[in-house]
Protein backbone atom coordinates (compact mmCIF):
# COMPACT_ATOMS: atom_id res chain seq x y z
CA UNK A 1 0.00 0.00 0.00
CA UNK A 2 1.43 3.42 -0.67
CA UNK A 3 1.02 6.39 1.53
CA UNK A 4 -1.09 9.06 0.96
CA UNK A 5 -4.02 7.88 -1.28
CA UNK A 6 -7.38 7.04 0.43
CA UNK A 7 -8.63 4.91 -2.58
CA UNK A 8 -9.97 1.92 -1.03
CA UNK A 9 -10.60 0.21 -4.75
CA UNK A 10 -7.48 -2.54 -5.33
CA UNK A 11 -5.16 -2.23 -7.67
CA UNK A 12 -5.07 -3.88 -11.05
CA UNK A 13 -2.98 -6.82 -11.58
CA UNK A 14 -0.03 -6.01 -13.37
CA UNK A 15 0.61 -7.20 -16.70
CA UNK A 16 3.94 -8.60 -17.39
CA UNK A 17 5.98 -6.98 -20.28
CA UNK A 18 7.17 -8.81 -22.79
CA UNK A 19 11.19 -7.94 -22.12
CA UNK A 20 10.34 -9.47 -18.63
CA UNK A 21 11.17 -13.22 -17.69
CA UNK A 22 10.64 -14.77 -14.80
CA UNK A 23 13.25 -15.90 -12.42
CA UNK A 24 15.52 -18.97 -13.49
CA UNK A 25 15.21 -22.14 -11.13
CA UNK A 26 18.00 -22.16 -8.62
CA UNK A 27 20.75 -24.66 -9.50
CA UNK A 28 22.25 -26.65 -6.65
CA UNK A 29 25.69 -25.11 -6.05
CA UNK A 30 29.10 -26.76 -5.05
CA UNK A 31 28.86 -28.85 -1.65
CA UNK A 32 30.67 -26.60 1.13
CA UNK A 33 34.46 -27.47 1.44
CA UNK A 34 35.75 -29.31 3.78
CA UNK A 35 39.24 -28.02 3.62
CA UNK A 36 41.07 -25.73 6.42
CA UNK A 37 41.50 -22.65 4.58
CA UNK A 38 45.17 -20.36 5.31
CA UNK A 39 43.33 -18.23 7.32
CA UNK A 40 42.05 -20.44 9.67
CA UNK A 41 45.46 -22.24 10.09
CA UNK A 42 46.90 -19.14 11.06
CA UNK A 43 44.18 -18.65 13.23
CA UNK A 44 44.29 -22.32 14.68
CA UNK A 45 48.12 -22.13 15.14
CA UNK A 46 48.08 -19.49 17.77
CA UNK A 47 45.19 -20.44 19.72
CA UNK A 48 47.12 -23.77 19.64
CA UNK A 49 50.30 -22.27 21.26
CA UNK A 50 48.41 -21.60 24.47
CA UNK A 51 46.90 -24.59 24.41
CA UNK A 52 50.15 -26.79 24.23
CA UNK A 53 51.51 -24.50 27.18
CA UNK A 54 48.41 -25.12 29.46
CA UNK A 55 48.86 -28.81 28.72
CA UNK A 56 52.98 -29.28 29.23
CA UNK A 57 52.08 -27.47 32.26
CA UNK A 58 49.76 -29.90 34.23
CA UNK A 59 52.83 -32.80 33.72
CA UNK A 60 55.71 -30.60 33.54
CA UNK A 61 56.17 -30.24 37.34
CA UNK A 62 56.16 -33.59 38.32
CA UNK A 63 59.54 -34.80 37.51
CA UNK A 64 60.60 -31.47 39.25
CA UNK A 65 59.03 -32.06 42.73
CA UNK A 66 62.34 -33.45 44.60
CA UNK A 67 64.05 -30.39 43.31
CA UNK A 68 61.56 -28.38 45.15
CA UNK A 69 61.35 -30.29 48.10
CA UNK A 70 64.62 -29.68 48.77
CA UNK A 71 64.90 -26.00 47.61
CA UNK A 72 62.32 -25.19 49.93
CA UNK A 73 63.38 -27.71 52.67
CA UNK A 74 59.78 -28.60 52.56
CA UNK A 75 57.93 -31.98 53.00
CA UNK A 76 57.13 -33.99 49.53
CA UNK A 77 53.58 -34.00 50.82
CA UNK A 78 53.19 -30.08 50.90
CA UNK A 79 55.69 -29.78 47.29
CA UNK A 80 52.39 -32.25 46.26
CA UNK A 81 50.17 -29.16 46.22
CA UNK A 82 52.53 -27.51 43.12
CA UNK A 83 50.34 -29.96 41.30
CA UNK A 84 47.25 -30.64 43.14
CA UNK A 85 46.77 -26.83 43.20
CA UNK A 86 47.12 -26.47 39.42
CA UNK A 87 44.62 -29.13 38.61
CA UNK A 88 41.78 -27.75 41.12
CA UNK A 89 42.29 -24.58 39.94
CA UNK A 90 41.67 -25.86 36.18
CA UNK A 91 38.88 -27.97 37.36
CA UNK A 92 36.94 -24.59 39.12
CA UNK A 93 37.73 -22.17 36.48
CA UNK A 94 36.51 -24.84 33.39
CA UNK A 95 32.50 -24.83 34.09
CA UNK A 96 32.88 -21.20 34.02
CA UNK A 97 34.61 -21.29 30.42
CA UNK A 98 31.35 -22.09 28.85
CA UNK A 99 29.38 -18.96 30.00
CA UNK A 100 32.10 -16.70 29.62
CA UNK A 101 32.93 -17.38 26.04
CA UNK A 102 28.48 -16.66 25.24
CA UNK A 103 29.15 -13.54 27.15
CA UNK A 104 32.13 -11.98 26.11
CA UNK A 105 33.07 -13.92 22.66
CA UNK A 106 36.24 -16.47 22.15
CA UNK A 107 38.60 -14.11 20.89
CA UNK A 108 38.02 -11.37 24.91
CA UNK A 109 38.19 -14.72 26.65
CA UNK A 110 41.17 -16.18 24.61
CA UNK A 111 43.37 -13.52 25.42
CA UNK A 112 41.98 -12.95 28.82
CA UNK A 113 43.00 -16.76 29.92
CA UNK A 114 46.36 -16.72 28.11
CA UNK A 115 46.90 -13.13 30.41
CA UNK A 116 46.02 -15.13 33.42
CA UNK A 117 47.99 -17.74 32.15
CA UNK A 118 51.32 -15.80 31.52
CA UNK A 119 51.25 -13.34 34.68
CA UNK A 120 50.89 -16.95 37.15
CA UNK A 121 53.73 -18.47 35.36
CA UNK A 122 55.87 -15.03 35.66
CA UNK A 123 54.55 -15.01 39.27
CA UNK A 124 55.17 -18.81 39.72
CA UNK A 125 58.81 -18.60 38.01
CA UNK A 126 59.49 -15.54 41.06
CA UNK A 127 58.06 -17.86 43.63
CA UNK A 128 59.91 -17.04 47.48
CA UNK A 129 58.61 -19.87 49.68
CA UNK A 130 56.48 -23.00 48.69
CA UNK A 131 53.23 -21.41 49.97
CA UNK A 132 53.93 -18.18 47.17
CA UNK A 133 54.43 -20.70 44.71
CA UNK A 134 51.40 -23.32 45.56
CA UNK A 135 49.52 -19.84 45.42
CA UNK A 136 50.87 -18.75 41.76
CA UNK A 137 50.24 -21.81 40.38
CA UNK A 138 46.78 -21.64 41.20
CA UNK A 139 46.31 -18.51 39.40
CA UNK A 140 48.03 -20.09 36.65
CA UNK A 141 45.49 -23.14 36.88
CA UNK A 142 43.05 -20.61 36.91
CA UNK A 143 43.87 -19.42 33.40
CA UNK A 144 45.01 -22.71 32.45
CA UNK A 145 41.48 -23.96 33.05
CA UNK A 146 39.88 -21.69 30.65
CA UNK A 147 42.68 -21.99 27.77
CA UNK A 148 41.40 -25.54 26.84
CA UNK A 149 37.70 -25.18 26.57
CA UNK A 150 38.27 -21.39 25.25
CA UNK A 151 39.99 -23.12 22.18
CA UNK A 152 38.19 -26.28 21.74
CA UNK A 153 35.02 -23.87 21.53
CA UNK A 154 35.90 -21.32 19.01
CA UNK A 155 37.98 -24.11 16.69
CA UNK A 156 34.56 -25.48 16.83
CA UNK A 157 31.95 -22.75 16.10
CA UNK A 158 34.30 -20.77 13.51
CA UNK A 159 34.83 -23.92 11.21
CA UNK A 160 31.61 -24.95 11.22
CA UNK A 161 29.52 -28.08 11.07
CA UNK A 162 31.44 -29.54 7.64
CA UNK A 163 34.80 -29.09 8.98
CA UNK A 164 35.27 -29.71 12.77
CA UNK A 165 36.27 -33.12 12.32
CA UNK A 166 39.34 -31.59 11.06
CA UNK A 167 39.42 -28.99 13.49
CA UNK A 168 39.35 -31.37 15.88
CA UNK A 169 42.47 -33.89 14.40
CA UNK A 170 44.42 -30.18 14.69
CA UNK A 171 42.48 -29.72 18.30
CA UNK A 172 44.87 -33.36 19.32
CA UNK A 173 47.57 -32.67 18.37
CA UNK A 174 48.69 -30.53 21.57
CA UNK A 175 45.99 -32.69 23.47
CA UNK A 176 48.49 -35.96 22.46
CA UNK A 177 51.93 -34.45 22.93
CA UNK A 178 51.72 -31.90 25.60
CA UNK A 179 51.43 -34.23 28.78
CA UNK A 180 54.13 -36.77 27.07
CA UNK A 181 56.36 -33.59 26.46
CA UNK A 182 55.61 -32.08 29.93
CA UNK A 183 58.05 -34.31 32.13
CA UNK A 184 60.53 -34.79 29.40
CA UNK A 185 61.26 -30.91 28.77
CA UNK A 186 60.42 -30.65 32.84
CA UNK A 187 63.52 -32.76 32.94
CA UNK A 188 65.87 -30.73 31.10
CA UNK A 189 64.88 -27.55 32.36
CA UNK A 190 65.81 -28.51 35.94
CA UNK A 191 68.95 -30.36 34.98
CA UNK A 192 70.42 -27.71 32.51
CA UNK A 193 68.98 -24.48 33.49
CA UNK A 194 66.96 -23.74 36.75
CA UNK A 195 63.69 -25.12 38.16
CA UNK A 196 62.46 -21.51 37.60
CA UNK A 197 62.75 -22.04 34.09
CA UNK A 198 59.98 -24.86 34.24
CA UNK A 199 57.30 -21.54 34.51
CA UNK A 200 58.89 -18.88 32.99
CA UNK A 201 59.31 -20.97 29.64
CA UNK A 202 55.22 -19.58 29.28
CA UNK A 203 56.38 -16.09 29.11
CA UNK A 204 57.94 -15.70 25.49
CA UNK A 205 55.57 -18.38 24.46
CA UNK A 206 52.72 -16.21 26.00
CA UNK A 207 53.94 -13.03 24.50
CA UNK A 208 54.65 -14.14 21.27
CA UNK A 209 50.87 -15.89 21.13
CA UNK A 210 49.31 -12.67 22.43
CA UNK A 211 51.14 -10.47 19.90
CA UNK A 212 49.75 -12.51 17.11
CA UNK A 213 46.42 -13.06 18.19
CA UNK A 214 45.93 -9.34 18.31
CA UNK A 215 46.12 -9.71 14.52
CA UNK A 216 44.88 -13.64 13.60
CA UNK A 217 41.75 -13.09 15.55
CA UNK A 218 39.25 -11.04 14.12
CA UNK A 219 37.47 -8.70 16.68
CA UNK A 220 34.22 -9.22 15.37
CA UNK A 221 34.76 -13.73 16.26
CA UNK A 222 32.03 -15.00 18.74
CA UNK A 223 30.46 -11.49 19.69
CA UNK A 224 29.01 -12.02 23.18
CA UNK A 225 25.40 -11.63 24.66
CA UNK A 226 25.31 -8.98 26.62
CA UNK A 227 21.86 -10.33 28.30
CA UNK A 228 23.53 -13.43 29.31
CA UNK A 229 23.07 -13.96 33.00
CA UNK A 230 25.73 -15.81 34.69
CA UNK A 231 24.36 -18.89 36.61
CA UNK A 232 25.59 -17.93 39.97
CA UNK A 233 24.69 -20.53 42.08
CA UNK A 234 25.48 -23.29 39.53
CA UNK A 235 28.95 -22.07 39.85
CA UNK A 236 28.75 -22.28 43.70
CA UNK A 237 27.35 -25.49 43.43
CA UNK A 238 29.54 -27.12 40.04
CA UNK A 239 32.77 -25.81 40.63
CA UNK A 240 33.61 -26.92 43.87
CA UNK A 241 31.83 -30.26 43.21
CA UNK A 242 34.05 -31.24 40.32
CA UNK A 243 37.32 -30.34 42.14
CA UNK A 244 36.13 -31.77 45.14
CA UNK A 245 36.23 -35.17 42.98
CA UNK A 246 39.39 -34.69 41.34
CA UNK A 247 40.79 -33.77 44.92
CA UNK A 248 39.34 -37.65 46.07
CA UNK A 249 40.05 -39.15 43.27
CA UNK A 250 43.95 -37.50 43.05
CA UNK A 251 44.01 -38.17 47.26
CA UNK A 252 43.20 -41.68 46.46
CA UNK A 253 45.80 -42.25 43.72
CA UNK A 254 48.78 -40.80 46.27
CA UNK A 255 47.15 -43.00 49.08
CA UNK A 256 46.81 -45.91 47.12
CA UNK A 257 43.78 -46.63 49.25
CA UNK A 258 39.88 -45.42 48.55
CA UNK A 259 38.73 -45.72 52.19
CA UNK A 260 40.68 -42.67 54.12
CA UNK A 261 38.65 -40.18 55.78
CA UNK A 262 40.41 -37.65 53.59
CA UNK A 263 39.05 -39.49 50.13
CA UNK A 264 35.71 -40.14 51.71
CA UNK A 265 35.23 -36.76 53.04
CA UNK A 266 35.98 -35.06 49.07
CA UNK A 267 34.04 -37.96 47.62
CA UNK A 268 30.72 -37.09 49.53
CA UNK A 269 31.57 -33.50 49.21
CA UNK A 270 31.67 -33.62 45.60
CA UNK A 271 28.83 -36.09 45.16
CA UNK A 272 26.44 -34.11 47.59
CA UNK A 273 27.71 -30.35 45.65
CA UNK A 274 27.08 -32.12 41.94
CA UNK A 275 23.55 -33.77 42.65
CA UNK A 276 22.55 -30.21 44.28
CA UNK A 277 23.81 -29.08 40.56
CA UNK A 278 21.63 -31.60 39.17
CA UNK A 279 18.58 -30.47 41.02
CA UNK A 280 19.58 -26.42 39.95
CA UNK A 281 20.36 -26.98 36.40
CA UNK A 282 16.90 -28.99 35.77
CA UNK A 283 14.87 -26.36 37.42
CA UNK A 284 16.31 -22.91 37.10
CA UNK A 285 15.39 -19.97 34.65
CA UNK A 286 18.50 -19.43 34.20
CA UNK A 287 20.50 -20.43 31.33
CA UNK A 288 22.59 -23.15 33.40
CA UNK A 289 26.79 -23.60 32.99
CA UNK A 290 26.32 -26.79 31.91
CA UNK A 291 22.74 -27.96 30.06
CA UNK A 292 21.84 -31.14 31.21
CA UNK A 293 19.28 -31.49 28.86
CA UNK A 294 22.59 -32.22 26.11
CA UNK A 295 22.54 -35.82 27.54
CA UNK A 296 19.03 -36.72 26.46
CA UNK A 297 20.84 -36.90 22.88
CA UNK A 298 22.34 -40.58 22.48
CA UNK A 299 24.97 -39.26 20.37
CA UNK A 300 26.09 -36.43 22.71
CA UNK A 301 25.71 -38.92 25.79
CA UNK A 302 27.68 -41.55 24.23
CA UNK A 303 30.58 -39.01 22.77
CA UNK A 304 31.24 -38.01 26.02
CA UNK A 305 31.08 -41.53 27.57
CA UNK A 306 33.60 -42.40 24.85
CA UNK A 307 35.44 -39.10 25.92
CA UNK A 308 35.44 -40.26 29.55
CA UNK A 309 37.49 -43.19 28.82
CA UNK A 310 39.60 -41.99 26.46
CA UNK A 311 40.76 -39.60 29.24
CA UNK A 312 41.14 -42.41 31.67
CA UNK A 313 43.10 -44.37 29.73
CA UNK A 314 45.60 -41.44 28.27
CA UNK A 315 46.63 -40.89 32.52
CA UNK A 316 46.66 -44.62 33.62
CA UNK A 317 49.46 -44.75 30.65
CA UNK A 318 51.04 -41.98 31.83
CA UNK A 319 51.06 -42.91 35.23
CA UNK A 320 51.80 -46.74 34.24
CA UNK A 321 54.21 -46.82 31.44
CA UNK A 322 56.84 -44.84 33.14
CA UNK A 323 56.50 -46.10 36.89
CA UNK A 324 57.18 -49.28 35.28
CA UNK A 325 60.64 -48.17 33.10
CA UNK A 326 61.74 -46.61 36.71
CA UNK A 327 60.69 -49.18 39.32
CA UNK A 328 60.96 -52.23 37.16
CA UNK A 329 63.91 -51.42 34.80
CA UNK A 330 65.74 -49.05 36.89
CA UNK A 331 65.75 -46.64 34.54
CA UNK A 332 66.23 -42.59 35.10
CA UNK A 333 63.42 -40.34 34.92
CA UNK A 334 64.49 -38.82 31.69
CA UNK A 335 65.25 -41.75 30.10
CA UNK A 336 61.94 -42.93 31.10
CA UNK A 337 60.18 -39.77 30.19
CA UNK A 338 62.13 -39.96 26.40
CA UNK A 339 60.45 -43.52 25.83
CA UNK A 340 57.10 -42.34 25.92
CA UNK A 341 57.43 -39.75 23.05
CA UNK A 342 56.60 -42.55 20.39
CA UNK A 343 53.60 -42.27 21.72
CA UNK A 344 52.98 -38.94 21.48
CA UNK A 345 54.13 -38.63 17.98
CA UNK A 346 52.25 -41.68 16.93
CA UNK A 347 49.06 -39.54 18.40
CA UNK A 348 49.51 -36.77 16.43
CA UNK A 349 49.68 -39.00 13.67
CA UNK A 350 46.30 -40.85 14.63
CA UNK A 351 44.92 -37.20 14.98
CA UNK A 352 45.97 -36.38 11.55
CA UNK A 353 44.78 -39.68 9.86
CA UNK A 354 41.14 -39.26 11.81
CA UNK A 355 41.38 -35.69 9.72
CA UNK A 356 42.48 -37.31 6.81
CA UNK A 357 39.31 -39.90 6.33
CA UNK A 358 36.36 -37.70 8.05
CA UNK A 359 34.87 -37.14 4.86
CA UNK A 360 34.73 -41.06 3.94
CA UNK A 361 33.92 -42.93 7.27
CA UNK A 362 32.28 -40.97 10.65
CA UNK A 363 33.16 -41.64 14.76
CA UNK A 364 31.58 -44.71 15.11
CA UNK A 365 34.41 -46.38 12.64
CA UNK A 366 37.55 -44.71 13.63
CA UNK A 367 36.76 -44.08 17.33
CA UNK A 368 35.89 -48.29 18.01
CA UNK A 369 39.02 -48.90 15.54
CA UNK A 370 41.46 -46.43 17.77
CA UNK A 371 40.08 -47.85 20.79
CA UNK A 372 40.68 -51.49 19.69
CA UNK A 373 44.17 -50.24 18.53
CA UNK A 374 45.10 -48.92 21.64
CA UNK A 375 43.61 -52.35 23.69
CA UNK A 376 45.53 -53.98 21.66
CA UNK A 377 48.79 -51.99 22.43
CA UNK A 378 48.52 -52.03 26.10
CA UNK A 379 47.43 -56.23 25.81
CA UNK A 380 51.09 -56.29 24.39
CA UNK A 381 52.27 -54.55 28.18
CA UNK A 382 50.20 -57.02 29.60
CA UNK A 383 52.76 -59.69 29.27
CA UNK A 384 56.26 -57.86 30.20
CA UNK A 385 58.84 -59.48 31.77
CA UNK A 386 61.65 -57.60 33.68
CA UNK A 387 63.94 -58.13 30.29
CA UNK A 388 61.11 -57.48 27.48
CA UNK A 389 62.50 -55.52 24.36
CA UNK A 390 62.42 -51.79 24.91
CA UNK A 391 62.23 -51.35 21.37
CA UNK A 392 59.23 -53.76 21.15
CA UNK A 393 57.36 -51.69 24.48
CA UNK A 394 57.87 -48.66 21.96
CA UNK A 395 56.16 -50.25 19.48
CA UNK A 396 53.46 -51.29 21.90
CA UNK A 397 53.23 -47.89 23.55
CA UNK A 398 53.16 -46.26 19.91
CA UNK A 399 50.06 -48.41 19.47
CA UNK A 400 47.99 -46.84 22.57
CA UNK A 401 49.12 -43.19 21.09
CA UNK A 402 47.90 -43.91 18.23
CA UNK A 403 44.30 -45.36 18.79
CA UNK A 404 43.88 -42.90 21.39
CA UNK A 405 44.83 -39.79 18.59
CA UNK A 406 42.61 -41.38 16.21
CA UNK A 407 39.76 -41.67 18.69
CA UNK A 408 39.44 -38.00 20.21
CA UNK A 409 38.92 -35.86 16.97
CA UNK A 410 36.14 -37.65 15.34
CA UNK A 411 34.67 -38.52 18.97
CA UNK A 412 34.89 -34.44 19.69
CA UNK A 413 33.04 -33.82 16.00
CA UNK A 414 30.45 -35.59 16.63
CA UNK A 415 29.47 -34.14 19.86
CA UNK A 416 29.71 -30.71 18.27
CA UNK A 417 27.49 -31.85 15.56
CA UNK A 418 24.86 -33.07 17.99
CA UNK A 419 24.52 -30.46 20.41
CA UNK A 420 24.46 -28.09 17.51
CA UNK A 421 27.03 -24.56 17.48
CA UNK A 422 24.92 -22.55 19.73
CA UNK A 423 25.46 -24.76 22.61
CA UNK A 424 29.07 -26.03 21.73
CA UNK A 425 30.55 -23.59 24.35
CA UNK A 426 28.53 -25.24 27.47
CA UNK A 427 29.13 -28.73 25.54
CA UNK A 428 32.86 -27.73 25.51
CA UNK A 429 33.04 -27.35 28.94
CA UNK A 430 30.78 -30.43 29.77
CA UNK A 431 33.05 -32.38 28.02
CA UNK A 432 36.45 -31.00 29.84
CA UNK A 433 35.03 -31.89 33.10
CA UNK A 434 33.82 -35.42 32.02
CA UNK A 435 37.57 -35.89 30.87
CA UNK A 436 39.05 -34.58 33.66
CA UNK A 437 36.80 -36.76 35.96
CA UNK A 438 37.96 -40.07 33.66
CA UNK A 439 41.62 -38.78 33.94
CA UNK A 440 41.29 -38.62 37.56
CA UNK A 441 39.42 -41.80 37.67
CA UNK A 442 41.79 -43.75 35.69
CA UNK A 443 44.85 -42.79 37.58
CA UNK A 444 43.37 -44.07 40.93
CA UNK A 445 41.87 -46.84 39.60
CA UNK A 446 45.75 -47.69 38.25
CA UNK A 447 47.70 -46.67 41.69
CA UNK A 448 45.56 -48.76 43.62
CA UNK A 449 45.36 -51.73 41.26
CA UNK A 450 48.84 -51.61 40.66
CA UNK A 451 49.63 -51.28 44.56
CA UNK A 452 47.73 -54.47 46.02
CA UNK A 453 49.14 -56.30 42.74
CA UNK A 454 52.76 -55.35 44.24
CA UNK A 455 51.93 -56.11 48.10
CA UNK A 456 50.61 -59.99 46.69
CA UNK A 457 53.80 -59.97 44.17
CA UNK A 458 56.87 -62.28 45.92
CA UNK A 459 58.99 -62.27 42.69
CA UNK A 460 59.95 -59.11 40.72
CA UNK A 461 57.75 -56.27 40.10
CA UNK A 462 57.13 -56.34 35.93
CA UNK A 463 54.21 -59.06 36.42
CA UNK A 464 52.42 -56.53 38.76
CA UNK A 465 52.50 -53.91 36.20
CA UNK A 466 51.72 -56.17 33.42
CA UNK A 467 48.72 -57.84 35.54
CA UNK A 468 47.58 -53.69 36.04
CA UNK A 469 47.65 -53.14 32.19
CA UNK A 470 44.63 -55.44 31.86
CA UNK A 471 42.33 -52.29 33.43
CA UNK A 472 43.46 -50.19 30.48
CA UNK A 473 42.24 -52.92 27.90
CA UNK A 474 38.95 -53.02 29.93
CA UNK A 475 38.74 -49.27 29.50
CA UNK A 476 39.15 -49.67 26.03
CA UNK A 477 36.79 -52.22 24.87
CA UNK A 478 34.01 -50.41 27.21
CA UNK A 479 35.59 -47.28 25.04
CA UNK A 480 35.47 -49.26 21.99
CA UNK A 481 31.65 -50.41 22.82
CA UNK A 482 30.28 -46.90 23.35
CA UNK A 483 31.59 -45.46 20.09
CA UNK A 484 30.19 -48.11 18.32
CA UNK A 485 26.97 -47.31 19.14
CA UNK A 486 27.33 -44.13 18.58
CA UNK A 487 23.83 -43.27 15.71
CA UNK A 488 24.28 -43.18 12.74
CA UNK A 489 26.15 -44.78 9.64
CA UNK A 490 29.48 -46.24 9.43
CA UNK A 491 30.16 -44.02 5.92
CA UNK A 492 30.04 -40.17 6.12
CA UNK A 493 27.67 -38.85 4.04
CA UNK A 494 28.30 -35.80 1.32
CA UNK A 495 27.75 -32.20 2.51
CA UNK A 496 24.59 -30.94 1.50
CA UNK A 497 24.75 -28.97 -1.92
CA UNK A 498 24.35 -25.56 -1.66
CA UNK A 499 21.65 -23.94 -3.46
CA UNK A 500 22.89 -21.16 -5.49
CA UNK A 501 20.65 -19.10 -8.26
CA UNK A 502 21.24 -19.44 -11.87
CA UNK A 503 23.37 -17.20 -13.83
CA UNK A 504 20.41 -15.19 -15.85
CA UNK A 505 18.17 -14.75 -12.71
CA UNK A 506 17.89 -11.19 -11.12
CA UNK A 507 20.34 -10.26 -8.57
CA UNK A 508 17.98 -8.88 -5.60
CA UNK A 509 17.25 -5.66 -4.27
CA UNK A 510 19.72 -4.11 -1.63
CA UNK A 511 17.75 -3.30 1.41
Amino acid sequence: MTRGTSDPSPAPEPTALPSQTAPAAAEPGPAPSTDLDPAFLRMAAVLLLALLMALLDETIVNVGLTTLEGQFDSPLATVQWVTAGYLLAVAAATPFAGWAVDRFGGRTMWLTAVSVFVLGSALSGAAWSIQSLIAFRVLQGIGGGMIVPVVQSVLATTAGPHRVAKAMALISLPLTLGPILGPVLGGLLVDVVSWRWMFLINLPLGVLALLLALRTLPREQHAGDAGQKLDVLGLVLLSPGFAALVFGLTTAAHSGELTSPQVLIAFVLGVLLLAGYVVHALRTTVEPLIDLRMFTSRGFTLAVVTMFFVGAIANSILLLTPLYYQQSRDFGALHAGLLLIPSGFLGAAGAITSGKTADKVTARLTSAVGMLVTGLGALAFSQITSATNTAWLSVALALTGYGIGLTAPGTMAFMYRAVGEAKAPRATSALFIVNQIGGALGIAVIAITLQSRLEGTTGHPASAYGGSYWVIIGFSLVAAVAALFLPGPFKAEAPPEQTAPAADAPAPASV
